[in-house]
């Protein structure tokens, strides 16, 4: 399959490692270049469902057709999706009028409000190139923690939530455990993902809250009151956010904190599994055990920017 992707501005490199690690994680092979202002994806995925796991990656289409002229494009259009009544185009405006008039004669109809398909038309070095729009459905914003039963204010964006599980190159049906698991945000966005999911804090509060608030999403996780630095069980991968930048009551300063559960994360994971973590911008991460496949630093405001780690055990 072919796609046309417009990734997310927002950050220099985490959208498109965001990508390719779903693709990895989903054993895709694929080809990622660069074209006319978007990315061009060229994959064996026999659909495109993947993209919807995707949290940096806006819009989407599936490429429809390259061709020298508009009468020959239209045509290769409508061979793709003329079996939907009705279409709207996203183009300049001649392009738009003289590709939407030969779809038309074609029996197609125009349909600005709700559209079974959306196309779009653009030129591009000489050629005019076209695409089915993709519905992501982005919802993020809907899932902050405000609007959640329990709230905390440390809790993470949804969309940031959602890039590390996708960092942690899991599939459907995979297990993931956050041992830091607060008020549930990763496991949520893990759940959503189809992943099994798993969470710890010491804290008794924080396990309740996280329960009631993937309740309301359906979600059903194994939950426990427990110290992140004693892991039982083995999983796919370690999705988590620790409590650094202050003390933990229980646990000691937040840097032994972080050091003493690598060590226990390197004894869960298999060889080639993923620990993806988040820690201050000025935290280094240096341990046996574990191989730095990207690290990502995130300004969130003018002084606070944290760092997204994403290690690979070996």
């Amino acid at each position: 399959m072919k796609h046309l992707l417009r990734l997310s501005a927002e950050h220099p490199m985490l959208p498109k490692a965001e990508l390719e690690a779903v693709l990895e994680g989903e054993m895709i092979e694929y080809c990622l270049k660069p074209f006319c202002g978007l990315s061009l994806l060229e994959s064996d995925a026999q659909d495109s469902g993947f993209l919807k796991r995707l949290a940096y990656t806006l819009e989407a289409w599936e490429l429809l057709g390259v061709e020298d002229s508009l009468q020959k494009l239209s045509g290769k259009i409508y061979d793709q999706v003329g079996d939907c009544e009705t279409f709207r185009i996203s183009a300049k405006k001649k392009i738009a009028q003289k590709s939407g008039g030969i779809l038309t004669k074609l029996g197609m109809k125009v349909n600005l409000c709700s559209a079974d398909v959306d196309i779009l038309v653009f030129e591009y070095d000489g050629r005019y190139v076209a695409g089915s729009k993709i519905g992501l459905f982005r919802d993020f914003e809907r899932r902050k923690a405000q609007y959640r039963p329990y709230f905390h204010p440390t809790s993470m964006h949804p969309k940031l939530a959602r890039c590390l599980v996708n960092l942690a190159r899991l599939r459907q049906g995979q297990s993931v455990i956050d041992p830091f698991c607060g008020t549930g945000g990763i496991l949520i966005e893990a759940g959503m993902c189809g992943m099994k999911i798993f969470g710890g804090d010491i804290d008794p509060k924080m396990v309740e809250g996280s329960r009631q608030n993937l309740g309301e999403y359906g979600m059903i996780a194994d939950l426990k009151r427990a110290d992140a630095r004693n892991i039982k069980g083995c999983f796919d991968a370690i999705v988590t956010d620790p409590p650094y930048g202050r003390a933990s009551y229980a646990c000691g300063p937040a840097g032994r904190l972080i050091d003493d559960f690598i060590v226990c994360a390197r004894k869960t994971l298999d060889i080639g599994s993923y620990l993806v973590m988040m820690t201050p911008s000025e935290f280094d991460i240096g341990h046996d055990g574990f191989k730095t496949s990207g690290v990502y630093d995130i300004r969130i405001h003018k002084s606070l920017t944290r760092r997204v780690w994403a290690l690979v055990r070996n």
